[in-house]
């Protein structure tokens, strides 16, 4: 339950893996979220993906994950992006109807509040893109390791990001609406 002045977020977590499974488990991650006061802290899945409460901003809440995570001897690279679970919820109703392969789609959410799409006009490829509330949305219509790229230019262009597939944000917005944290 959020408490007074919480705030429901989901953190996503970028550049995790096997390297850093080994040093962080993800309930050792719950663990110490609650530690630094992030409240009614859970993971969704092994790849960087928490629900929690904590009482502030999202830029509030990305910095006491960023010592969070630099407690466990993570580098610089893993880095935690926060969003409100309006948003993801925004998210997976906008998009629900538009995705034809969940498991060949993703959504890329940006560590700036504001990401440079200009020179996506100038994109070609057989994606098929949308922009929605500073997201973007790669439906890749194929294999996405065939899309190497655009997966660069997305990184390179937009600055850091961490992607999740269209599967994961599904069931990331459905634990949300189950634990009943809309806010």
């Amino acid at each position: 339950m959020s408490g007074s002045g919480h705030r429901r977020y989901v953190i996503l977590l970028r550049a995790i893996g096997p390297v850093t499974h080994r040093l962080m488990s993800m309930a050792g991650w719950c663990d110490a979220a609650e530690k630094a006061e992030f409240q009614g802290a859970a993971t969704f899945g092994n790849t960087g993906n928490m629900l929690a409460d904590f009482q502030g901003s999202e830029g509030a809440a990305a910095e006491a994950m960023i010592k969070v995570l630099r407690g466990f001897g993570l580098g610089e690279n893993v880095v935690p992006i926060v969003r409100p679970i309006s948003v993801l919820t925004m998210l997976a109703e906008a998009l629900d109807a538009d995705v034809a392969d969940p498991s060949q789609a993703a959504v890329y959410f940006f560590a700036t509040a504001q990401p440079d799409f200009s020179w996506l006009k100038d994109h070609d490829g057989p994606e098929r893109i949308r922009i929605v509330n500073e997201h973007l949305v790669v439906d890749f219509t194929r294999d996405a390791n065939k899309s190497g790229r655009l997966i660069r230019q997305i990184e390179k262009n937009c600055g850091v990001s961490t992607a999740r597939n269209w599967n994961t944000v599904r069931g990331l917005a459905k634990l949300a609406a189950a634990q009943g944290k809309m806010n």
